[in-house]
């Protein structure tokens, strides 16, 4: 009453107007007494608008404390707190602006502020010259395995000045993420709209870089992880089990990242720079810096996708190494060969005849003096008919027959392909990638073979080797009892002649087996009817027997001589 103007009904008008004790209430109700303000409501969308807000300011201050509370000393640790908390809501698929504004407060919180000690892959400082490197730079080892953060920084220096203040201080971000999507893999299907995200606040080369170290590492610590529990005395069969299955699971996991990696490599616009600066990488390398910094690019990102075939031939293909490619196909293992390897060469084929792969055909008219280059036309018609015989006869076949067929009557294939079984160099850039995808494949089909047999009543394997020269064919054919490689083929020759109906006729020994022992052993040899024939009436048992029959039928009869061949005959004729 006090408060209404004019006192109680205005009957006495005080003397001065008192004001609200609340500032923010407001007469037109638009003050804090408006709806939804602190009221309870019932609506879904209102109370999920709450939220989103709510999470929007708490992810702002985390980049406002960080620009302007935190010091510079302990910048890099504040950032790593913050990581794993942010990345790990992704698992309840938050709305797309929590997605986006998150990973916009990863890239401000990961990059080292000015003055800041930086232990980044790449220094942001300019090179002094784009054809100059330090000597040192050049010298580093890498044919060998080039995942180190020496080769990585030499690769990163093809990015210009500006891009490169856009790095991350570390790839912890990276290595948060793959652990997330190896224990959560159903997020696997929003990967690359993740990785997308990320090249559009970071240069894709670093993204990519980052993305093959981390996996590197993760794979690596899982192969130790292994080996720890396969020689470990005290493990039981039922660990083992699990632990190659788990390992299994995590070959697959690393297997479908690298096919993402590489769909998105191929068709996002965000990796058109590092598509540019990786074609024709090997095929048509130069004597200079940059050429030598984008085939050291070429093979970290070969590290990668290794783990998928598919995705290592087309990243073969677009960086000019047919001839790794082609080699590579020779030596397929039987076990990467199966419907989802089928459904993915589809998928292959159908990138290839885009306009993005158009130089491929008419690359494939050159016909060089040498054809045994990476770059030369003839290993690339090689490769591509190595793929088509590989298909089933489907629609994939028949598209890359057709543009085979019509390229080989200009090519004179059968003359220009002569010569093409020559081996590589050992110890060349081609044989190092050739020997990086044949081992990635064989502890890819090991792991596989493994988790066969852990599943059967079979005991696991703890054998390990450094190099993985334990193959699956080499298991298999001991699982199964043969001793070795010629006394399978033997077997499965035999069992084919049989499907086939061609197996020889043997003689058949009626009412002598009770007379086994008797019977001469002979070699097991392919004879012809005759020969069979003949060799078992020389046999002391039949002989025996033709007696045994003369003598019977002389003492019934009495009329036939001993010396009638008429047993003779009706026992040859019973063979």
């Amino acid at each position: 009453e006090l408060d209404s103007p004019g006192g109680l009904i205005a009957r006495n008008p005080p003397s001065l107007e008192r004001r609200p004790y609340r500032m923010d209430v407001k007469a037109d109700g638009s003050g804090i007494e408006s709806t939804g303000w602190y009221r309870a409501s019932d609506g879904v969308e209102e109370r999920d608008n709450a939220l989103i807000l709510s999470r929007l300011c708490a992810l702002q201050w985390v980049v406002v404390l960080y620009e302007h509370v935190v010091p510079n000393s302990l910048k890099e640790r504040y950032a790593s707190e913050f990581i794993d908390c942010i990345i790990y809501q992704l698992v309840d698929q938050p709305p797309g602006i929590i997605i986006v504004k998150s990973f916009e407060v990863l890239a401000k919180i990961s990059n080292p502020a000015e003055g800041e000690e930086s232990y980044a892959l790449l220094s942001s400082k300019p090179l002094e010259g784009e054809d100059e490197a330090p000597t040192h730079e050049l010298n580093i080892p890498y044919k060998q395995n080039p995942m180190n953060d020496q080769n990585a920084n030499f690769a990163l220096g093809i990015l210009e000045p500006s891009r490169r203040k856009m790095l991350s201080r570390d790839r912890g971000v990276f290595a948060s993420l793959i652990d997330l999507h190896s224990t959560h893999q159903k997020l696997l299907i929003d990967i690359s709209k993740v990785i997308e995200l990320m090249c559009t606040l970071q240069p894709a080369e670093f993204v990519f870089v980052s993305f093959a170290y981390e996996l590197d590492n993760f794979i690596v610590s899982r192969m130790k992880h292994r080996e720890k529990i396969l020689e470990s005395p005290e493990t039981d069969s039922q660990t083992i089990k699990q632990e190659l299955a788990s390992f299994a699971r995590d070959l697959a996991f690393i297997s479908n990242f690298a096919q993402q990696l590489g769909k998105f490599f191929f068709a996002a616009p965000e990796t058109e720079q590092l598509r540019e600066a990786l074609k024709d990488s090997i095929g048509f390398k130069g004597e200079t810096v940059r050429d030598e910094r984008r085939a050291r690019l070429f093979h970290i990102l070969l590290y990668t996708f290794s783990h998928n075939i598919v995705a290592a031939l087309a990243f073969c293909l677009w960086g000019g190494a047919f001839l790794t490619a082609s080699n590579f196909l020779q030596k397929i293992d039987p076990l990467d060969v199966s419907l989802m390897f089928y459904l993915e060469i589809d998928q292959l084929i159908d990138l290839i005849e885009r306009p993005l792969f158009r130089h491929l055909h008419l690359r494939m008219l050159e016909c060089e003096d040498d054809p045994n280059q990476e770059r030369s036309g003839a290993m690339l018609f090689r490769t591509l008919k190595s793929i088509m015989m590989i298909l089933p006869q489907s629609t994939s076949y028949m598209i890359l027959k057709e543009r085979l067929t019509s390229m080989a009557r200009y090519r004179q294939s059968a003359v220009a392909l002569t010569g093409l079984s020559k081996l590589i160099d050992c110890g060349s850039e081609t044989d190092v990638f050739v020997k990086r995808i044949v081992n990635v494949r064989k502890l890819h089909c090991d792991a596989k073979w493994r988790n066969i047999r852990a599943e059967s009543l079979e005991e696991p394997s703890r054998l390990v080797d450094e190099d993985q020269r334990l193959t699956a064919a080499q298991q298999r054919r001991e699982w199964l009892g043969y001793a070795d490689e010629s006394e399978e083929l033997a077997m499965k020759e035999k069992m084919k002649q049989n499907m086939l109906g061609n197996t020889p006729k043997k003689a058949e020994l009626v009412g002598v087996y009770e007379n086994l022992n008797d019977m001469a052993a002979s070699p097991q040899t392919i004879l012809d009817e005759n020969e069979e024939c003949k060799q078992c009436l020389d046999s002391p048992t039949t002989k025996g027997l033709i007696q045994q029959f003369e003598q019977v039928g002389a003492g019934d009869e009495g009329k036939e001589d001993q010396s009638n061949p008429q047993w003779r005959e009706y026992w040859a004729s019973r063979q």
